[in-house]
Order: structure tokens, then sequence, then C-alpha cells
């Protein structure tokens, strides 16, 4: 089975450990893939569809890693015994979802050393929530595959990486255009000059431009509200590539 880049991604960032949830396994690509590189010693792969993980499980079998990979029906942690896994991986699901299972499952994720989230939507509120449930992102991850942007991070509970938490000094030096800009763009991405970043940023001014000068032919508040909100998000977007150009001076 060929993986895409995008699971490449996700894999890579996987660090050796005992045992890796896989919620919302799907297939069991990836699943498959941690126990053959010999990243992870176990892996739950969990689904809260029947289908998929029959699926998953039928491919489990024919790679024979029936007794390293344990197939369950779970809504999202559900079927996790509280710190049975080390890592707990998420990929390929909204934003939304992605926070609802954690919040739910705090009691099960109670000991996990290491998240490694790729969500499809909502990605900021995504990093504010991890930064209030005391994890910080110790590494991010961009990458455009089929004309689609991707983004995956791992994070780790700040006491555990000598971190500060949530009311650090640190933080409370930083502007709120700061923190914005961060939970936007991913403070890791924005530090490395990540190129992907760099590429979306261009794209999303493009989208935003245009949509504004649309706007500025309607007289409805409606329009005159959604210009605003636009006009600030380029803003955000102006400042974050203005970091790029004074990076790339030194």
């Amino acid at each position: 089975m060929e993986l895409s880049e995008r699971m490449q991604r996700i894999i890579r960032m996987v660090e050796p450990c005992h045992t890796v949830a896989d919620i919302g396994c799907d297939h069991g690509y990836i699943s498959a893939e941690l126990i053959e590189r010999g990243i992870a010693d176990c892996v739950i792969a969990a689904d809260v569809r029947t289908g998929p993980l029959e699926r998953a499980r039928e491919y489990i079998r024919q790679r024979h890693l029936e007794h390293r990979i344990s197939c369950r029906i779970s809504d999202g942690l559900e079927a996790l015994a509280t710190g049975e896994a080390d890592t707990i991986l998420m990929a390929g699901m909204g934003g939304p979802l992605m926070i609802h299972i954690l919040e739910r499952g705090k009691q099960k994720r109670s000991g996990t050393e290491i998240l490694i989230l790729q969500p499809q939507s909502d990605i900021p509120k995504v990093r504010q929530y991890l930064h209030t449930i005391g994890y910080e992102i110790q590494e991010e991850d961009m990458l455009c595959e089929d004309g689609k942007f991707y983004t995956v991070f791992k994070a780790k509970p700040a006491k555990d990486i000598g971190l500060k938490n949530v009311n650090s000094e640190e933080d409370e030096e930083k502007t709120d255009e700061q923190q914005i800009i961060q939970d936007l763009y991913g403070a890791k991405l924005l530090e490395q000059r990540s190129p992907v970043l760099y590429q979306y940023l261009e794209k999303e001014e493009t989208f935003l431009r245009s949509l504004i000068r649309q706007l500025e032919q309607e007289e409805t508040e409606k329009a005159k509200q959604r210009k605003t909100e636009l006009s600030e998000r380029l803003k955000h977007n102006q400042e974050a590539k203005k970091r790029y150009e004074t990076k790339n001076d030194h």
C-alpha cells in the first residue's frame, strides 16, 4: 500500500512508544505502518463506524498484524482504558470534533504523553484548545497535496517539556495580535519559515482581496460587517507575511 504524503507526514510525527491509539483509524493504513516501521509496539485502531473498522480489520489480517493491533468500535476515546495509550493520534476529522473527543475523553487521555493531530478544519481553535488544557505544540508541519493544504502537529503536556503553563510570563508578554497570528498560522511554522505556509499566505491574501472587492459593490449591513471581518483577517495575513520578510533580512 502506497501511502499519501499526508499520511507519511503524520507517521513521521510519531515518536517510538509502546501504544498508539489511532482514533478514527479508517482503513487502518497508518495503524499498520506504525507497527511495520517499528515505531509502536502496539496500536489500538478505533473507529465509531463498523464499516471502516471491518475494512481495517481485514487489512490488518492481510498484514498478519492481529497480535499487535487491537481493533475497537469506539466513540472517540470511549473504548480506551485510562492512560492506556502513550500517544493519541487523530487525523482527517474536523477540528471541532477533535476538541469534542479530547474534552469528553479527558479522563481517558490522562497520562497520554503525546497528541498527534491533523485537523481538517478550524485549526486555530484546535491550537487554542490545546493551550487551555495545558498542552504545547512542540512540532508542526504543513504540506500541500492535490491542491489542498494540511497541517499536522505534535503536542505534549507543557510540564513534561519544561515549559510554563497557560498563564506563564512569556504568554503575558505576548500581545493579543501576536497570539491571534500564532493561533491562525502556527508559531512553529512561522519560526521555521515554512515555505508551504508562505504559499498558503499568498493564496489566502489573493482570496481575501477578491472577496473584499466583491463586498465593496454591496451596500447591505451584512456585507459591510463581512468586509470588516475579512479586512481584519487580511491584516493578520499581512502581519504574518511581514514576519517572513523580517526574518529573511537577517
